[in-house]
């Protein structure tokens, strides 16, 4: 016989709820955890009202046995009072690690679930069930857990006693409502600020937590005192009288769903109506299912739209509407879903009528009789036969029908306004040919289609902007020609495919977003419509082997962002700064050596660039300057007015080499074009410089730190080179230990003529810091700091005015050793600062 017991949250401030026993023994819930661990208990049942935090209990307990490896296999099954018990068992076996066919027998599937299960230590979670039927687990596959692994374990969350009855619990948990001190306070940290009511709307929550999260939803916008007493009142007034739990939550529900801040915001709301309750959308694909249905402006561009849409799904997931997962999609509570579904029939929203019905044995031209759009989504249908006259409809959502193998030539003949159309998810092998009479198709979604083997009769859908086949692993083809006259086709995603060749893509296209990773068969040959018309403004790629031919293209576009790794692939994706600046984040320097110092694409992708080259890239503990996380790519905007000088650059061509072996050769196609160079923990084969400096025929500012192997910094030949450019104009140098010469081997005079600002710091071994042969004679600023041992900054046989004529601002900080900076004059120093521990200096 099962044992009850309810969750309990202490007054006392803490992170975690308490467990009351059935005989009111309260127990931490870190040892209510510990029921993942006791072998006398199998199934955990936890009951309770819609609302009340039964799914966040479950997924606590799914947490942490995840974090502390307990055991084998985990199983997350979310369900819903409409999903079947087929339904439920294909979920599971999704779920599970093995490959299940998708087209067996209920027998064959369950009996492959047990033998599955058996051999392994397991927990499995039923969240939001609603069985009736005796000895449920065992019709699942998952049979009495004494005959299964030891320390197997299953949680069911349910709204029903029924539930609880046939899962033969071994123990049902109850959570305990909050307090009204502990709703205060929950609604107060919510809302961000303390709260003073004149109506008391606390009990109206009844320590329910998502009710007191719709509440804060509700009050969250009030942008004075005077505009949140007057949401208080309008909320007490739209309360009523306390009725039941249920009616309060329906009336908050509503009350909330009108306080959203435009009707926009709450059309987008209604259409996730169209998705079943127990599947998560995927935020990308929902923003282009808004923007398809017009509830964004059409007129703006995919970009723009995904930055609007996520807008409102932050406003509608800040108003308690709807919340986020973990893996980027989005899911409305049940109990919010039940409630706003009845606004579908307010006559303000007639457009919204005839949402998710669900049932399959309707026929299509009848439900389409009713709404323009139609969902029949996660059902057992098997086959579409006919050719159902849909003559307005608009959308058509056909998504996770796993046993939808055959859809007959003709069924869409009469659907001549259809503008998306998503069969993803479906065992389908080939489209139909009456697929050529949706002209006016703008969407076609058949992401994970294992079985779709090649796509045809899609040429005469000119006005398709999205065709998504990812994760299609059996798609080899796509009929030559399909894309000649998409000249509105603004995504394609084709990965993880086995598709071998990408047909011509015109010259023309809008296409923005291309992304062909996990394509191994695909050959690197790229259409002339994406290498010569540089529309592609998102470009995801496969292995990093097949870059030498991916950069042979003769023009790309400005502003993208490359991210290239050996452990993460290779990544080309539109950057969404908008400075029309391409950004690279590379772990080696094979793409540059591709890139030749005439390549064309200098003068077009590279124009202006920020590039990091790093094998701490892979394991991400790159600390530099210039890379900055930011949204949705891999930099930010570079750092570098008053990093290091005053008045320091703000180049347009950045370079950063990060950790690699000297200056990796073949590499002087980049360095001829970058402007600023940084060159941070290189390891030196010799004693002299690794630094290719000659050939940075460009740079203005180098900046140089910690190298430790590197003794002598500039050759008389680099120092030549560099003059004869006249580009080098800021030096810094920074933590490099061995460094006991700036310029080794000087003997006849040499200028250094270009050099104007030099910081020189934490280099402890440096003596002397220009030899006598030196002559800098445009330097204007000179800073030295933390060089432990320095003792002349010039020999004190050099003149002053002859090497540093233009010198203005000499800057000393922590020389102890230091006793003379030159011998004469200095004529133009008007700064001079010192700073610490500084032996006698001079200057005559």
């Amino acid at each position: 016989m099962a044992s009850y017991c309810c969750f309990w949250k202490p007054r006392r401030p803490t992170n975690w709820p308490m467990v009351r026993t059935n005989n009111g023994q309260l127990i931490s819930f870190q040892e209510m955890l510990g029921l993942l661990g006791r072998p006398n208990v199998g199934v955990v049942v936890i009951e309770g009202i819609g609302g009340s935090g039964k799914t966040w209990a479950a997924k606590a307990a799914y947490q942490a046995a995840r974090t502390s490896n307990i055991f084998n296999e985990y199983i997350w099954v979310t369900l819903s009072i409409s999903c079947s018990l087929r339904q439920c068992m294909n979920k599971i076996a999704s779920s599970l690690s093995c490959k299940i066919g998708d087209n067996l027998s209920v027998e064959r599937t369950k009996t492959m679930i047990k033998e599955y299960l058996t051999q392994r230590k397991f927990l499995l979670v039923l969240d939001n069930a609603y069985f009736t039927e005796e000895g449920i687990l065992e019709y699942l596959g998952v049979t009495h857990l004494q005959q299964q692994s030891p320390g197997s374990k299953i949680f069911v969350t349910t709204r029903t006693v029924r539930t609880s009855s046939v899962m033969e619990a071994d123990i049902v948990l109850t959570p305990e409502l909050l307090t009204y001190e502990e709703s205060y306070n929950l609604l107060r940290k919510k809302i961000g600020k303390d709260i003073n009511f004149e109506h008391d709307l606390i009990s109206y929550c009844y320590g329910i937590p998502l009710i007191i999260l719709i509440l804060a939803g509700v009050l969250c916008d009030a942008p004075t005192q005077e505009a949140f007493s007057e949401l208080v009142a309008n909320a007490h007034v739209a309360l009523g009288t306390q009725i039941s739990v249920f009616n309060t939550m329906k009336r908050l529900v509503k009350f909330g769903y009108h306080q959203l801040p435009s009707d926009n915001a709450r059309h987008c709301l209604l259409y996730c109506l169209l998705f079943p309750e127990d599947q998560g959308i995927s935020v990308k694909e929902l923003i282009w299912h808004w923007r398809m249905d017009g509830l964004l402006q059409e007129a703006i561009s995919f970009d723009e739209a995904n930055h609007i849409g996520k807008e409102i799904l932050y406003v509608l997931t800040k108003h308690g509407m709807v919340y986020l997962e973990d893996n980027d999609n989005v899911r409305m509570h049940d109990v919010i879903r039940e409630t706003v579904s009845s606004f579908r029939e307010d006559k303000v929203y007639k457009e919204q009528h005839g949402w998710c019905l669900g049932n399959p044995i309707f026929k299509l031209d009848h439900l389409a009789e009713h709404s323009n759009r139609v969902s029949l989504m996660y059902t057992d249908m098997e086959c579409l036969r006919g050719s159902p006259r849909c003559f307005f409809l608009s959308s058509l959502l056909l998504r996770g029908n796993c046993l939808l193998k055959a859809i007959s030539e003709e069924f869409f003949c009469h659907m001549g306004n259809l503008e998306t159309l998503d069969l993803s998810f479906t065992r389908i092998e080939v489209l139909p040919r009456s697929i050529s009479c949706l002209t006016r198709l703008r969407m076609l979604l058949l992401i994970g289609c294992d079985h779709l083997e090649e796509i045809r009769h899609i040429a005469p859908l000119v006005q398709l902007e999205v065709l998504d086949v990812s994760g299609c692993g059996s798609l080899k083809s796509i009929d030559s020609g399909s894309f000649d006259r998409m000249v509105l086709l603004k995504v394609l995603d084709l990965s993880a495919t086995s598709i071998t060749f990408l047909t011509s893509i015109p010259a023309s296209t809008e296409l923005r977003h291309l992304n062909l990773q996990g394509c191994p068969f695909l050959r690197s040959e790229l259409p002339y419509g994406v290498s010569k018309s540089g529309a592609v403004g998102n470009l995801q790629l496969g292995s990093i082997e097949d870059l030498a031919d991916w950069i042979h293209m003769l023009w790309l576009p400005c502003g993208l962002t490359f991210q290239l790794s050996d452990r993460f692939g290779m990544k080309v994706s539109l950057d969404v700064g908008g400075d029309s600046k391409t950004y690279v984040y590379a772990s080696d320097a094979y793409l540059f050596k591709c890139l030749k110092e005439n390549s064309p694409l200098w003068f077009n992708c590279f124009q202006k660039f920020q590039i990091v080259i790093s094998p701490l890239m892979d394991d991400q503990t790159m600390d530099t300057d210039a890379q900055v996380m930011k949204t949705d790519s891999i930099f930010q905007n570079s750092y570098f007015r008053t990093k290091h000088f005053t008045h320091s650059i703000d180049p347009e061509r950045y370079l950063e080499i990060n950790g690699t072996v000297g200056v990796p050769s073949d590499l002087d196609g980049i360095l001829c074009h970058a402007e600023l160079i940084s060159l941070k923990r290189l390891t030196m084969t010799t004693q002299f410089s690794d630094l290719n400096i000659k050939s940075m025929k460009a740079v203005r500012e180098l900046w140089i730190e910690n190298c430790e192997e590197l003794e002598s910094l500039l050759t008389p030949d680099e120092v030549q080179a560099l003059s004869a450019v006249g580009s080098l104009h800021k030096l810094w140098i920074s933590n490099i230990e061995n460094l006991s010469s700036f310029c080794k081997g000087v003997k006849d005079v040499t200028s250094f003529s270009c050099m104007k600002h030099l910081l020189l710091d934490c280099c402890p071994n440096l003596a002397c810091l220009f030899p006598s042969a030196l002559r800098i004679p445009s330097l204007e600023m000179l800073h030295i700091r933390f060089c432990d041992n320095l003792e002349r900054v010039l020999d004190t046989s050099v003149l002053g005015e002859d090497n540093l004529p233009r010198l203005q601002s000499l800057q000393l900080w922590e020389l102890p050793e230091l006793t003379s900076v030159c011998s004469g004059v200095l004529p133009l120093l008007k700064k001079l600062e010192k700073l610490g521990a500084l032996a006698t200096s001079s200057c005559n």
